[in-house]
């Protein structure tokens, strides 16, 4: 599953949005990981009501007091939003570990 994201870039939903696009930050970030891709859109209702409770297992599942190996798991964003705007009110609501594509990224399409 790397392979899909070899070529692309990623960006940490941190204040930052520091965004990680070379093969070895890849491979760190997401190999023998198991990856959850979320994809979902500002304007869809029932995406915006799953957030928090996607969100909550996100959490739960990345505490070391709930699950013995927290880094293994990694959730990947795909905005299916018209615009970079639509995008970023989803990314504020969602947890600031989640990774996600860059808004001009052609995957998102």
């Amino acid at each position: 599953m790397v392979d899909l994201f070899l070529d692309r870039v990623l960006v940490e939903n941190n204040w930052d949005q520091d965004e990680r696009n070379t093969e070895r930050e890849m491979i760190g970030l997401l190999e023998n990981r198991i990856l959850l891709l979320f994809f979902a859109s500002a304007e869809c209702r029932k995406c915006q009501e799953f957030v928090p409770v996607l969100n909550d297992f996100f959490k739960r599942l990345k505490d070391p007091a709930y699950i013995e190996y927290p880094k293994l798991l990694a959730l990947i964003y795909i905005s299916l939003d018209q615009s970079e705007e639509q995008q970023e009110r989803v990314l504020k609501e969602m947890h600031k570990k989640v990774l996600f594509l860059a808004f001009e990224d052609p995957y998102r399409r």
